[in-house]
């Protein structure tokens, strides 16, 4: 496929490390999205485009090749919302991205986007209904099944939306999640914010405080927030249950060997970006995978991450999958710098044996 020739010049990917304070949180940390958290402009962009885009768009392509379904679901999306939504995706990669992104209309009824790293022309009508994909090379297996699912290709983030009605009732009413960490789009569509965070150990979850948390993000924001968490993968699919034919490529849970460390700190990103008049939120989630190799060279990068596990408790350990590894992973990671101090023994023997030449 003639795609993605703009690889090299595209940019670094940002870097992220959510664990500053040290202490395992699972509250909302809402942050004023575009505050610069290290990256400059970068942190002010929705999406982030860089090197790794083939490598995403890859991901997304063999999971959608696998069965689109278990990757992309909607439920009771309205055309309102949906059309302002897919208007506010496009407006920002036009605005954030124009050397990739160009926006023209083809007739009074048609408009066409141009995405130059896939080499796409995608046509919608005036309601951005998707129309038809215009490329040179062959398309992808399936073909795009409406507007948000060719979107959705054309970009390094997954997306949810959360609608939210005039009685107060919220769901999750679409989601495209190919880089899966460990959840469902299949199971968790439809349901309400509620119920999708119940199983996280130690989250303020009532159903008081969930209506107040989807009040302020489909009213007030936009809002920037962190996910983490270990994995010994390097497998941005991590769904819970891994493609039969993939092998154990993106096997999940696989156990941490000190003796052959293979560990990877994976941040996500998320945009919560509200539709006051529609009552509904964007999420885009951006993952990154760290080896935690190069964490450990980090001095208070490691103390850091060490510190932030040594404060969490069993339940939250099981919920991060990190309960049967805790021990090992800890000692392996305070065992870069448990030789920093001088070994006093050490020192005075050679002392002597000098004295002694």
């Amino acid at each position: 496929m003639s795609e993605i020739s703009e690889n090299k010049q595209l940019p670094q990917a940002a870097t992220y490390f959510p664990l500053q304070k040290g202490i395992y949180d699972v509250g909302p940390e809402l942050k004023a999205f575009g505050i610069d958290l290290g990256n400059g402009v970068v942190d002010q962009q929705v999406f982030q485009i860089d090197e790794n885009f083939a490598a995403c768009r890859q991901v997304k392509l063999e999971a959608r090749h696998e069965r689109l379904s278990k990757y992309y679901r909607t439920q009771m999306l309205s055309s309102d919302v949906s059309t302002t939504i897919l208007r506010f995706i496009i407006e920002r990669l036009t605005l954030e991205y124009p050397e990739l992104f160009q926006l023209d209309s083809q007739t009074d009824n048609d408009m066409a986007l141009y995405c130059k790293l896939t080499n796409e022309t995608l046509i919608f009508d005036q309601k951005l209904r998707f129309i038809r994909a215009e490329r040179n090379g062959p398309a992808p297996s399936p073909d795009y099944h409406d507007s948000l699912d060719a979107l959705a290709c054309q970009i390094q983030e997954d997306l949810a939306i959360i609608s939210r009605s005039p009685f107060g009732r919220d769901w999750l009413a679409a989601v495209h999640l190919c880089q899966a960490n460990n959840w469902a789009a299949e199971e968790k569509i439809g349901q309400p914010f509620q119920s999708i965070h119940e199983p996280v150990a130690g989250m303020k979850n009532s159903e008081r405080d969930a209506k107040a948390i989807v009040n302020t993000i489909v009213n007030k924001g936009p809002f920037v927030r962190f996910a983490w968490g270990l994995t010994t993968v390097a497998e941005l699919n991590q769904h819970p249950r891994p493609c039969l034919s993939s092998g154990s490529k993106n096997e999940p849970n696989i156990r941490f060997n000190p003796q052959h460390p293979s560990l990877y700190l994976r941040v996500e990103r998320q945009i919560l970006w509200p539709f006051p008049e529609q009552q509904a939120a964007l999420f885009t989630i951006r993952t990154y995978l760290t080896d935690c190799q190069q964490i450990r060279e980090n001095k208070e990068k490691n103390k850091k991450l060490i510190t932030t596990l040594q404060s969490m408790t069993k339940e939250q350990l099981k919920y991060k999958c990190l309960n049967k590894d805790y021990t090992s992973i800890v000692k392996w990671l305070s065992s870069k710098h448990s030789c920093t101090k001088p070994n006093i023994l050490l020192i005075r023997a050679i002392h002597r044996l000098y004295r002694m030449k």
